[in-house]
């Protein structure tokens, strides 16, 4: 007889803080807001990591997942959105 009982999937959640930015697209569009980065890990490491989207939080308070690929420009904010 096969056991039936469900296996739990791998919890992917890992904790974040917000990184201050302001982006250009692709398509000239320019955003101020917030990037969520993992503890202790640059926007640069999360621009470069494996997966093809990112959330931000829009300085109007809008949630976007953006594509890395229609990032032209980003540039950190120190202090800004704190």
């Amino acid at each position: 007889m096969t056991d039936m009982t469900p296996v739990a999937p791998r919890r992917r959640i890992r904790s974040k803080e917000k990184a201050a930015v302001e982006l250009v697209l692709d398509d000239g569009t320019n955003l101020c807001g917030q990037m969520f980065v993992g503890l202790g890990e640059r926007v640069l490491d999360c621009l470069n990591d494996s997966r093809p989207f990112f959330p931000f939080l829009a300085e109007d308070g809008e949630m976007l997942i953006l594509s890395k690929r229609a990032v032209a420009v980003c540039r950190p904010v120190e202090g800004k959105y704190d």
